[in-house]
């Protein structure tokens, strides 16, 4: 007899998780720590792999490939069998998308991320990010670097040179003074991009310039070589003393690399961003209701998708339900789903709609669209939610 995938779903939500659901990460039960994912993680230096490890193996053994992609969940932490205690009064949690390398699913990660913060009261974020790109990126990166450091060993302080023995990437990471004249000399992830890194990277600078979230480019920011790739970020609060010292309130990478050196037949496309932020009272948890849509998003061209972002802002002010598949690219696939979901109208933004900052909202039962502005959406949406 087959065995059957465990139902993950949650019986109880917060506000936070409300948000991550919103933005389309699941709230979902996490996976079980076992042994195994532990004695996988000891091979690595990322903080947290074992998390990483137990979410990509609940990933192939429960068959997660089979829906529509990229699976995108919101866990609760600690896990279970992580040996950790639930910390009194913080938030700890994971937003986390697999199966897609669209540059979408940092996007909505950061977007959601910024949403749940500014619920907490946490004002004034900024993005601090960087690319390492590609395998090919890396690989060159690391060969520059590595000629670097052998020129200029001998030159280094003694402390240096311990920490080069252990991670020859603590040039880049660690701040200190002392060292600071050879960090501004030394080779940068972002100058050996790959022509498809760099337009992935570009795309997500775009949706931060056109979402006006403020960001830096951060040199420093890089994630563990070994099993990650592309985006890394941090996000912080320029109101709050402790983030100052570097302390991120988010923290975001992708760990493409990781699924291959588990076993599996093919690396796979996965991001993960964790938040860690204090709480002011504890979060009130209510029984999870069937969500049921009021409208679908469909975008269908580069500009569009660029300008959905902005659309879920304004749906998420008006209060409404929304399902989207910004990840998608054909309106034939994505038009299908909207009809299949049962949400009662679909918003509509294409090359034209982008260009005038417009959508088309049309009603799926009698095909009557209309055409409204994106800044008046979050109005409209709560006169269509008000009659339905």
């Amino acid at each position: 007899m087959e065995n059957k995938s465990p139902d993950r779903g949650v019986k109880e939500i917060t506000e936070i998780g409300k948000i991550a659901r919103f933005y389309g990460f699941k709230p979902i039960i996490p996976p079980t720590i076992t042994k195994q994912d532990f004695s996988q993680a000891k091979n690595f230096e990322d903080e947290g792999l074992v998390e990483k490890i137990a979410i990509l193996r609940m990933y192939f053994e429960e068959k997660l490939m089979g829906g529509i992609q990229p699976s995108m969940f919101y866990c609760e932490k600690p896990f279970p069998g992580s040996k950790e205690r639930k910390k009194p009064l913080r938030l700890e949690s994971s937003l986390v998308s697999i199966g897609s390398s669209k540059s979408v699913c940092e996007c909505l990660a950061i977007q959601a991320s910024i949403s749940i913060l500014n619920t907490l009261g946490y004002k004034n974020l900024e993005v601090h990010i960087n690319s390492v790109g590609d395998s090919d990126s890396i690989s060159d990166f690391q060969k520059k670097l590595s000629v670097f450091v052998k020129k200029n060993y001998n030159t280094f302080p003694a402390e240096l040179r311990q920490a080069l023995k252990k991670d020859i990437c603590s040039i880049i990471k660690e701040q200190n003074e002392e060292w600071s004249s050879f960090q501004n000399e030394c080779p940068k992830t972002i100058d050996f991009l790959s022509e498809n890194s760099r337009s992935h990277f570009k795309e997500v600078l775009e949706f931060l310039e056109i979402m006006e979230i403020p960001y830096h480019i951060n040199n420093s920011l890089i994630s563990d070589l070994n099993i990650s790739s592309g985006t890394v970020f941090v996000i912080k609060s320029s109101e709050d003393s402790s983030t100052q010292t570097g302390k991120a309130l988010a923290s975001g990478a992708c760990f493409n690399r990781l699924a291959k050196k588990m076993g599996y037949k093919k690396d796979l496309h996965s991001c993960v961003c964790n938040i860690s932020a204090r709480l002011k009272k504890s979060l009130k948890k209510t029984k999870v209701r069937p969500l049921k849509p009021q409208f679908y998003l469909v975008q269908f061209s580069p500009e569009a998708k660029l300008k959905s972002f902005l659309i879920l802002r304004e749906l998420y002010k008006a209060g409404a339900n929304v399902l989207h598949s910004i990840a998608k690219d054909k309106l034939s696939n994505q038009m299908g789903i909207a009809e299949a979901s049962g949400a009662p109208y679909i918003i509509l933004i294409g090359q034209k709609e982008a260009l005038e900052n417009c959508v088309i909202i049309r009603n799926i039962a009698n095909h009557v669209q209309e055409t409204v502005s994106i800044p008046d959406l979050a109005v409209r949406a709560k006169e269509i939610i008000k009659g339905l």
